[in-house]
């Protein structure tokens, strides 16, 4: 295309052309080809394409691939970089499928990314003193709904906000300088199906790149969804045909998703980061599921516990997989309430269960039947890290402390994320039994906590039905809390 004549120069970025004084440039249409939003203004353009402006006019734009105007040939500013460039995928900080990253264990409530808080304990040292202080910063909700939140680049230079209500099948974008949600339509017709999947068992993932690619579960089969930005749409493929019965998982250099319909035959729909299907694995006969828990995976094999028992595909030898379904042990009954199955250090997985036979608590080895260890109590889990009421403890959580009796403590820490040795969790009252605190909708006090191998930071208190669904993400440098009950998201800067 020549810009001599057209006025428009055809970058990566997208479609560009001078603005009416000749000082300037604007984008046009997006990488995709896509008209940009009128509803975006300058600013939101700005900060979402990271343009490069005039040094003595913050008002003139240039295209981020240009380092001096074109008009005049001087030497533009580049914006400051905000942030960690970490793409956030919910609900725990997966890495993208096509990171480089070897992963370990996938889909606990762990992520690779470094959370440490910029701010630390209050000046008179006390590590609560800071629970009631304000947030660094605020952002409204979307509309009333249930929102996982994605951070990336989604046809946009910068990273960009999408929230997702998976059951509407609805998303809405941040506009970073209008500070507000608008909802992205779809480019070609097709909606996005909604999602019956519970809380417990939704989860996603997503390809980085310049128009990253997410993949959710769906009423109509895997989703594959690709947003755009700038012109506040998106497009989606449904692949399978038949509704997700559970959220899919990066898995063996494949993404796996299970699917079941009216026959109750689940097959296991699969696909390579190229979306390039491979030949489905199906599972002999009809099973019900039940509530089904989200996916967990390491070394050879991926389970999805469900309330009936559990979804496995395990790889062979020869690298092919297979796909099996083993009931729980009779009387043996999953609690997913409690957060993720344990990591044991020897790579195991252990699901914890209540054993109505003999009235008990215990956890599951994953992947058999017959190993169970009883335990005291019910311990909330994020992975490696479990909490006996408020204590983090390392070791299996079977097994009792050696020293110190927390019995009597009022107060437990479900964790919401680990990161590292650091675990983000929410504290609250438990002067009842921890089941049946879990099982009240009643509204209650909590507080967020950083708890390290330094501290245990409180950080924010609020006010709040079930505060152990407050959902955690970054985004530009920045730890977000949003919770369905609260009308405004806060956040905390993280360290650099």
């Amino acid at each position: 295309m020549d810009h001599k004549t057209t006025g428009e120069w055809l970058l990566q970025s997208g479609v560009w052309i001078a603005d009416e004084a000749q000082t300037g440039l604007q984008l046009k249409r997006s990488a995709l080809g896509h008209a940009v939003s009128p509803r975006l203004n300058a600013d939101d353009i700005g900060q979402l394409m990271r343009t490069h402006l005039l040094p003595d006019d913050a008002d003139v734009h240039f295209p981020p691939e240009f380092q001096f105007s074109p008009f005049t040939g001087i030497s533009l500013k580049t914006p400051i970089q905000s942030g960690q460039a970490s793409a956030w995928v919910p609900p725990f900080g997966a890495r993208p499928i096509n990171s480089n990253v070897v992963p370990g264990a996938i889909g606990l409530r762990q992520t690779g990314q470094a959370l440490k808080l910029a701010r630390g304990a209050a000046r008179d040292g006390s590590a609560d003193a800071g629970a009631n202080a304000d947030p660094d910063v605020s952002m409204p909700t979307p509309p009333p709904g249930e929102y996982a939140f994605f951070s990336a680049r989604f046809g946009t230079t910068g990273a960009a906000l999408l929230a997702l209500d998976a059951r509407k099948g609805a998303l809405y974008g941040w506009l970073p300088g209008s500070k507000h949600w608008l909802a992205l339509e779809s480019s070609q017709g097709g909606l996005l199906s909604e999602c019956l999947l519970g809380e417990m068992a939704w989860r996603a993932e997503m390809a980085s790149g310049y128009n990253s690619r997410l993949y959710v579960p769906s009423g109509h089969g895997l989703a594959c969804i690709t947003a755009d930005f700038p012109s506040l749409s998106y497009q989606v493929e449904h692949l399978g045909d038949a509704p997700s019965a559970a959220a899919p998982i990066w898995f063996q250099n494949r993404l796996w998703a299970p699917l079941q319909g009216d026959d109750g035959v689940i097959r296991f729909l699969n696909l390579d980061v190229q979306n390039t299907l491979g030949a489905e694995v199906v599972l002999d006969g009809a099973v019900a599921l039940g509530k089904v828990s989200a996916p967990v995976a390491y070394g050879r094999s991926v389970i999805w516990p469900c309330e009936h028992g559990q979804l496995r595909l395990q790889q062979r030898q020869d690298g092919s997989m297979v796909a099996n379904w083993t009931p729980w042990p009779a009387g043996l009954l999953p609690q997913f309430d409690f957060g993720c199955p344990y990591l044991s250090r020897d790579g195991d997985l252990w699901q914890l269960c209540f054993d109505s036979g003999a009235d008990r608590y215990g956890y599951l080895k994953l992947g058999t039947v017959g190993e169970f260890a009883v335990a005291m109590e019910p311990r909330l889990c994020s992975g490696s890290f479990n909490y006996r009421f408020s204590r983090k403890l390392k070791h299996a959580p079977w097994q009792e402390p050696e020293q110190g009796d927390d019995g009597g403590s009022s107060r437990s820490v479900m964790p919401l994320l680990e990161a590292g040795d650091s675990v983000l969790g929410v504290r609250f009252d438990t002067r009842v039994s921890l089941d049946s605190v879990l099982r009240s909708k009643e509204r209650m006090y909590a507080t967020l906590v950083q708890d390290d191998d330094a501290q245990i930071l409180a950080f924010h208190t609020f006010s709040v039905d079930e505060p152990w669904r407050m959902r955690l993400f970054t985004h530009q440098g920045t730890l977000w809390a949003y919770h369905p009950s609260l009308g405004r998201i806060d956040g905390w800067k993280l360290q650099a």
